[in-house]
């Protein structure tokens, strides 16, 4: 089985832009497959393969087993799909895009196969603005996803790399994580099999 690449932080850290970014860097890289019970947003396009189906669909997926992760994210459930994203994995490496609560699950499950890099933004201000700009919402939803994001940002010790994302600089911090994940690609192992974990994150 190839290694999962792992893409995790706060909300309005920069995760989905970055993993585009990484798809199309590595060709060899595919992505995972999940499943939403979010709406689908007009004019956007997925870093991921998605299904989007009803609570009760997904409910009952889930207990069926059906999903390698699941988390509830701002109201909404997203899931892993075991055996699609397993099936490619015994092909391509995979990556993650994911939240931390379905991050922290994954490599629980993983261990040595996952590869995690932790987004951080480069100040508090930062994440305010991003989260702010996702979007219309209440004060109410911006101050509860703002204080998940700052729960968020007390998990990034329990990754093996973590990169600040600075605003206008993707092309940096794309430099760090192709330096991290190139050599877990090409020798198609996880990051505690004999590579030095802090050689490249800058």
């Amino acid at each position: 089985m190839h290694p999962l690449i792992i893409i995790s932080g706060p909300a309005g850290v920069g995760k989905t832009t970055v993993a585009k970014a990484l798809l199309k860097t590595f060709p060899a890289l595919h992505s995972s497959v999940t499943y939403t019970t979010r709406r689908r947003r007009e004019f956007s396009t997925e870093d991921k393969k998605m299904y989007y189906v009803s609570r009760p669909e997904f409910e009952r997926r889930r207990d069926a087993g059906e999903f390698l992760e699941w988390a509830t994210v701002h109201g909404d459930y997203y899931g892993t799909h075991r055996e699609e994203t397993l099936a490619v994995l015994n092909h391509n490496p995979v990556i993650f895009n994911i939240d931390v609560q379905g991050a922290e699950q994954l490599m629980k499950q993983f261990g040595r196969r996952a590869v995690s890099v932790f987004l951080l933004p480069e100040s508090h201000e930062q994440m305010v603005d991003h989260i702010k700009n996702r979007g219309e919402m209440t004060e109410g939803d911006f101050q509860a996803r703002l204080k998940s994001a700052e729960r968020e940002l007390t998990a990034k010790d329990r990754f093996d790399y973590q990169v600040i994302n600075a605003e206008g600089r993707l092309n940096e911090t794309m430099d760090k994580i192709a330096g991290i994940i190139k050599p877990y690609l090409l020798r198609g192992e996880g990051p505690h099999q004999g590579i030095d974990r802090t050689a490249s994150t800058g």
